[in-house]
């Protein structure tokens, strides 16, 4: 994809993503109430014998798809790193280890397009390497042929159909990453224990921009000698993870908002961090954008309407 690609091919990817996700919570129910499968002997030897799902993920310490790299971060067990760059998503994580631990082979590659499949491997294919510290642990290939998913063995001449029961999911699309669309969307986060204060700005109408302070046992908006609490308590937990919906690789539709100002300006203030946690939101072609470490993210409309709150929203009712 070209750094100028379409915001629609992106949205596209990203129902592809949000589709992944929903799969992976069905496929980890399934892992703890699978039911016994009732294929013949000779099809769980030919199972058994090319087998490319994983078992257990855990004491993986790296995965190879292709040209990118997932490593565990050596400062946190529990967080994953994409080409040392950057902390992967944990939900993008957590569906790909879903996935990778239901994969089951359909069938041996028939003779009549074995060839071409063979070949399909050298057009389309990824290679993929699961390791436990040293030790690899799998290595095989996987390519699209004709609308099917096929994977073969490293040093192997023999390719097998494979596929994800009950479901139609090109497998090989699954593992072609996109780093950027794997990247962490968190863009605020606080709890009740460490929040200290909230500014709302709006530069085009700074009359209702306002500051939600923690003074200790309440909360108060400084700029209202009166609030109404309850929809400060109502309003508050939203910010507990405040999450752009996808990364956007669009050079010129970045640089245009970088010359306008935000429709709002947050800026949330946590003792767990020496520097307050910014979040400036724009509004172009109909939609909402976030620009977060000099990358664009698509925002939630739904959120926006949530947290796009004024300061008269908090005014207290006579």
């Amino acid at each position: 994809m070209s750094k100028n690609s379409s915001l629609s091919s992106n949205t596209g990817f990203s129902l592809k993503l949000q589709l992944l996700a929903l799969l992976a919570v069905v496929l980890l129910l399934g892992i703890f109430f699978a039911i016994p499968s009732q294929s013949s002997s000779s099809d769980k030897s030919i199972i058994n014998e090319t087998k490319y799902a994983l078992e257990d993920t855990t004491g993986i310490t790296k995965l190879v798809l292709g040209e990118q790299i997932l490593t565990q971060s050596t400062a946190n067990s529990s967080q994953w790193l994409m080409n040392n760059e950057f902390v992967v998503d944990e939900e993008m994580i957590a569906s790909l280890w879903a996935i990778m631990q239901r994969i089951e082979v359909k069938k041996p590659v028939s003779e009549s397009i074995k060839d071409d499949v063979i070949n399909s491997f050298l057009l389309n294919g990824i290679n993929v390497e699961v390791f436990k510290g040293e030790n690899q642990i799998r290595n095989y290939k996987v390519c699209t042929h004709e609308g099917e998913t096929y994977a073969m063995l490293a040093e192997s001449t023999s390719p097998y159909s494979i596929y994800i029961p009950g479901y139609y999911l090109q497998i090989r699309d699954i593992f072609d990453i996109r780093p950027y669309e794997w990247q962490d969307r968190t863009l605020l986060a606080t709890t009740p224990n460490t929040f200290r204060s909230l500014s709302v700005s709006y530069p085009q109408n700074q009359e209702e921009s306002f500051t939600v302070d923690f003074t200790g046992k309440t909360f108060k908006i400084r700029e209202l000698a009166e609030a109404d609490t309850n929809r400060i308590y109502e309003y508050l937990p939203y910010f507990s993870q405040v999450m752009g919906e996808q990364y956007v690789k669009n050079d010129n539709l970045q640089d245009s908002l970088k010359n306008i100002s935000p429709i709002a300006i947050f800026s949330l203030n946590d003792i767990r961090s020496e520097e307050p946690q910014k979040l400036e939101i724009y509004t172009a072609r109909g939609k909402y954008f976030v620009l977060f470490k000099n990358q664009l993210l698509l925002f939630s409309p739904q959120l926006a309407d949530i947290i796009l709150k004024t300061k008269s929203d908090f005014s207290k009712s006579e």
